[in-house]
């Protein structure tokens, strides 16, 4: 996923040295402020994938050999061992976030004023909080046994984190991103329920 976001960074740093020296640094300007074009709209999935990914890799051997049973009989508090498995997987999320918005955000601010860096960080952060869900979600649909109920946090989890991709404008959460992430926090403690489903083995 480091990698994936270093070619992203670097398309994005040569689109815009293009850009500039193709339409001139005022039409690029005025193109990226005031007609509110997103230069780095590569980024809107990149997270939500990312998350994807890393929840795959983590769990899918977890289920499909039947370790997650074994581990969740380990002499240790049954939530305890959930939430350890969800942080891990949280803090390396964050590791690549971070790693991407802070070199996204150097690229930005060789270029432009601290408004539009300002604008960026804002904007990419409801693609942050969407990469999470999608962490979070699929850890639980992982390790949810029935597929009815599988089938429904996947619907629930593309309706919300659809109205969190968004690539027509900058800023345009900035009333709401608050709520967003409280609601966000809100699947993280989604694989409590399912984890103890999946230990009690309960079919329905």
């Amino acid at each position: 996923m480091v990698a994936l976001a270093a070619l992203l960074l670097i398309k994005l740093a040569l689109n815009i040295s293009y850009s500039i020296r193709l339409m001139g640094a005022n039409n690029f300007w005025y193109h990226n402020t005031v007609q509110g074009g997103i230069f780095y709209s590569d980024f809107v999935y990149f997270f939500a994938f990312a998350a994807l990914v890393f929840a795959i890799a983590q769990y899918m051997p977890e289920i499909t050999d039947d370790r997650l049973k074994l581990t969740l009989h380990l002499p240790m508090a049954e939530n305890t061992i959930l939430i350890s498995m969800i942080f891990f997987g949280t803090m390396m999320f964050f590791v690549v976030y971070f790693l991407t918005a802070a070199s996204l955000v150097g690229i930005v601010a060789s270029h432009f004023p601290n408004e539009v860096v300002r604008s960026v960080c804002l904007t990419i952060l409801p693609w942050g909080a969407a990469g999470l869900v999608v962490y979070w979600a699929a850890a639980a649909i992982f390790v949810e046994r029935i597929w009815i109920k599988r089938i429904f946090l996947i619907i629930i989890t593309a309706l919300y984190v659809s109205n969190l991709l968004s690539a027509n404008n900058f800023q345009i959460y900035d009333r709401v991103i608050v709520y967003f992430i409280f609601l966000s926090l809100l699947f993280s403690i989604a694989i409590i329920y399912t984890g103890h489903r999946y230990r009690k083995g309960v079919r329905k």
